[in-house]
């Protein structure tokens, strides 16, 4: 009987049980081999497989549970003695914080105490013995309750894997999935500092010096270091999707990918799977989505799966703030190309800035981009990975930017540019690019720049768009080139006036813009890729008002 495909399934056991499970066991293994109290951080994009890593890894280590035949056919029951008797062998804490977000601090508390009491309780025997004191028994009661304050809750891991340690005589494995969450909750929601306050003692006390620890495993997406969260943690490993090390455990490999498919009837459709769901580089390893993986092994059709379900908040906001070089990178990635970037995988919330490389590192860190390719000690290579972010990069900016009411309107403006319809194109231009984005500072003719650039990257995905790009005898504004000979190409310049002035003069403006293009030849690249047709727009802008001139050019 065919195994079923574990989508969604987070859970080791249900996986390993009767469902199609890709061997991530050898991580026990390298879990092993750390020295004793060491902490690793996991940091990778959603839905990559860290929660099932972590259910594995409890079901590995957790004392008094006959787990072996979950593990008698993974590579980890080939490794060795040393590690096979490591079977059920430690206490094990494990709390996720995805649902660890609020509207407001309180909330976000009430969640966390709940997650907490909730693996209080899970242990609530060992007040029964005597390793406890009453004093000690008293606030394991008022945790699992919920009526204790929030600073007896900040360092309620730490005690919990201390009472562990008295209880069993053995030190604790912690496991703490997607410990940015609340983080980025309250960055979002405006009391970043009191969780801040909060979680750096949660964390920190257990992870630093707790000599009840025997190894902690955390997941996240981002690395929030630099907040002191992780404040004098010597012991914390940083494993990101640019360092070096675990770097198959998270994701599927190409192998891996490809023995799925095989085992699903699917392999003659490998290549196309690279293009839609592949291009990841984790360390050194060529990586693919493994939710979109087990998505298209069970429908067989190609379409996007995967989403980034976290709060993005700051996507939305690095993305509004965006200078005109970030945007001009940006439109080349989203028409295929690449771009070069410092990616610092350690985001500081504090001074989040609109810098091309945070932006980067931050697209980079959540599955946006892949940092394919290592230029420097810290400068990669960037691009979208495969088409399905392609689309999916696509849909976040379209539905970030334009209102729904005008979405309309913006597919209608592809064929206003085609049209050669000067008055229907400078109608829609003015119904979309500055009525849609009235919160656009309008200050400068930089500024129209980057809007037409940004707009035209995402109606000619088919083309390649590129800002201030050397052609002819200069420079033009922007440059819409085809990907494939015969298709459509196109310069566009863009004049901008400061002061009122009448229509005839805008248009004269427009003209002599579209005279521009010619006079410098901008359309010699255009000739050399066999573009046909070739337009000419001059687009002259005032406030919100948008005069264009266009010629077909031979």
């Amino acid at each position: 009987m065919e195994l079923k495909l574990p989508i969604g399934i987070e859970n080791y056991k249900d996986v390993a049980r009767d469902c199609y499970y890709v061997d991530k066991t050898m991580l026990i293994k390298e879990m092993i081999d750390l020295p004793l109290g060491s902490a690793v951080l996991f940091t990778r994009p959603r839905r990559f497989g860290k929660s099932l890593a972590l259910s594995m890894l409890k079901t590995f280590f957790e004392l008094g549970e006959d787990n072996g035949p979950y593990f008698d056919d993974k590579e980890i029951s080939r490794s060795g003695e040393r590690y096979l008797s490591q079977l059920g062998s430690s206490p094990v804490i494990r709390m996720t914080m995805k649902d660890v977000r609020g509207a407001t601090f309180d909330e976000l508390l009430r969640r966390c105490k709940d997650v907490i009491s909730s693996e209080y309780s899970r242990y609530a025997s060992i007040v029964d013995g005597d390793a406890l004191t009453e004093q000690e028994k008293d606030y394991f009661g008022s945790i699992v309750g919920g009526s204790a304050d929030g600073v007896a809750f900040s360092s309620s891991l730490m005690k919990l894997s201390n009472f562990l340690f008295r209880f069993y005589g053995k030190r604790v494995v912690i496991l703490l999935d997607e410990y940015d969450t609340p983080i980025e909750s309250a960055r979002g929601n405006g009391f970043f500092e009191q969780a801040i306050a909060f979680f750096q003692p949660f964390y920190s006390q257990a992870l630093k010096g707790n000599d009840s620890l025997r190894l902690a495993a955390i997941t996240g997406v981002l690395q929030v270091a630099k907040e002191s969260l992780f404040s004098g943690l010597n012991n914390l490993l940083v494993n990101s999707i640019t360092g070096h090390g675990f770097d198959r455990y998270f994701g599927f490999t190409e192998e891996e990918t490809a023995d799925l498919l095989k085992y699903y009837g699917r392999d003659s459709d490998f290549a196309r799977v690279g293009d839609w769901y592949g291009g990841y580089r984790f360390g050194d390893e060529a990586v693919y989505n493994p939710w979109s993986i087990l998505s298209y092994a069970r429908s067989g059709v190609f379409e996007p799966y995967w989403t980034n379900t976290g709060e993005n908040s700051v996507l939305g906001e690095l993305l509004a703030k965006a200078d005109g070089s970030t945007l001009t990178s940006l439109s080349e990635i989203f028409s295929g190309g690449e771009a070069f970037a410092a990616i610092d995988t350690s985001i500081s919330y504090r001074a989040l800035s609109a810098s091309k490389d945070v932006l980067f590192s931050f697209l980079a860190a959540t599955g946006y981009l892949s940092a394919f390719e290592r230029v420097d000690s810290s400068v990669f290579k960037v691009r979208i990975p495969n088409k399905e972010v392609g689309e999916t990069f696509d849909s976040e900016i379209k539905n970030r930017f334009i209102p729904a009411e005008k979405m309309d309107s913006f597919y209608r403006l592809r064929d206003a540019f085609l049209s050669g319809d000067p008055n229907r194109l400078s109608k829609s231009i003015e119904d979309v690019l500055l009525s849609a984005f009235s919160s656009f500072d309008f200050s400068d003719e930089k500024n129209y720049q980057i809007l037409v650039l940004a707009i035209s990257a995402l109606l000619f995905g088919d083309c390649v768009v590129k800002s201030e790009q050397t052609a002819g005898s200069g420079r033009c504004d922007i440059l819409i080139s085809p990907k494939t000979k015969g298709r459509f190409g196109a310069v566009i310049e863009i004049k901008y006036y400061r002061s009122k002035t009448s229509s005839p003069r805008l248009e004269a403006e427009s003209k002599k813009a579209v005279a521009q293009i010619k006079t410098m030849d901008y359309v010699e690249e255009l000739h050399q890729r066999e573009a046909d047709p070739i337009y000419a727009y001059g687009i002259v802008f005032f406030k919100k008002k948008a005069i264009v001139s266009f010629e077909k050019l031979s």
